[in-house]
């Protein structure tokens, strides 16, 4: 027995050096431990642990790339984590996964090195000041906010290939509310990566709010910020604009939602008028030749003019035609009204039979 422990206590002494050996060696970029929970009560005791190893003051960097002849800067959200429901006065953290898929490395506004500066922005309204700013919290050493609009990548480097996360910590509002918050990466003075946008909402106490307009109103905000003042029994609208090729839909005064569209060609146009929705469904097959295939068919028209997404035709064997997304924008159909198809869905899944359809030029 005894034999035992003093060779547990050997293995475990190695352990240890092995860690902190670790520790002292690796990438000291960015080190951030999660929360930990108190013993017995679960209650934090600290957002960001402290670190025992010995870290050097200035991280020795590597920022060394080759500039491809056409550089791209591309993104792909992966998830984003946050406690759906938080408590009001309640410090918290979410946490956005993006992947660099670009041809471009990443450097966050913390590293040494002079390449592409990536932040995460915030959107709706584009670069506005965000609700959740912090710059500084009790028991927070760094809240990771860069400035009121732009939240730090975690790493000094994100090579192309690899997933970046931006982690902020915030403290929630004093009175219960339900807030929505969107963000875009953006490459600082060069572009927004408008391909990875992300939004998230965040329950902040109780309500007393129906749990069922609750989800409406989150379902139908689209501008960050509060969703409470959202009139979930407002009147619901299409309006069509064919001049700007735009779809405004709204709830009320409120804009739930404004998309492009593909309105109908100089000898096929799309009628002007006010309609309503007469029909929906969610895969119509046009009558005559071609036959199209229109997903999320919503008819205004008794003639058959609709709203859909995106028309394919059925190919030989397993092939398919589906009309290109660059269409968008530009006035090419058969007089009904094309829109992507996630636009599309999101349309279908809000209007009824009934709801008004304005379209002017």
């Amino acid at each position: 027995m005894k034999r035992n422990k003093f060779l547990f206590g050997i293995v475990t002494s190695i352990s240890i050096s092995i860690i902190l050996s670790g520790l002292a060696s690796a990438d000291t970029t960015m080190i951030k431990a999660s929360v930990l929970p108190a013993p017995d009560t679960g209650k934090v005791i600290g957002e960001r642990a402290k670190v025992l190893a010995p870290v050097p003051a200035k991280p020795i960097e590597n920022c060394a790339y080759e500039t491809p002849t056409n550089q791209d800067f591309n993104a792909q959200i992966i998830s984003t984590r946050r406690k759906l429901k938080i408590d009001t006065n309640e410090v918290f953290r979410v946490t956005v996964f993006v992947k660099n898929a670009g041809n471009m490395p990443w450097f966050s506004g913390k590293s040494t090195c002079k390449g592409p500066h990536v932040s995460l922005g915030t959107d709706k309204p584009r670069d506005s000041a965000s609700q959740f700013y912090a710059k500084e919290l009790d028991g927070v050493v760094d809240t990771n906010w860069e400035k009121n609009n732009r939240i730090g990548m975690d790493q000094l480097r994100v090579d192309p290939g690899y997933t970046a996360s931006f982690t902020f910590f915030s403290r929630s509002s004093k009175k219960a509310d339900v807030f929505k918050e969107n963000l875009t990466p953006v490459v600082e003075g060069i572009k927004w990566m408008d391909e990875a946008k992300v939004s998230f909402d965040l329950m902040v106490g109780d309500t007393g709010s129906l749990p069922g307009d609750v989800r409406l109103r989150m379902f139908y905000a689209n501008q960050s910020g509060s969703v409470m003042d959202i009139p979930v029994d407002g009147e619901k609208s299409i309006n069509i604009s064919l001049d700007n090729q735009k779809m405004i839909v709204k709830l009320g005064d409120y804009v739930v939602r404004e998309f492009t569209i593909s309105s109908g060609a100089s000898s096929t146009p799309t009628p002007r008028g006010d309609f309503h929705i007469i029909l929906k469904q969610e895969t119509r097959v046009g009558g005559k030749e071609p036959h199209y295939i229109m997903p999320n068919f919503m008819m205004f028209d008794e003639r058959g003019y609709g709203l859909h997404a995106l028309p394919s035709l059925r190919g030989r064997g397993d092939s398919f035609w589906t009309e290109a997304r660059e269409h968008i924008g530009i006035p090419v159909s058969h007089g009904c009204v094309r829109m992507l198809p996630e636009e599309s869905q999101f349309l279908f899944d809000f209007a009824d039979v009934g709801t008004p359809v304005h379209i002017q030029r």
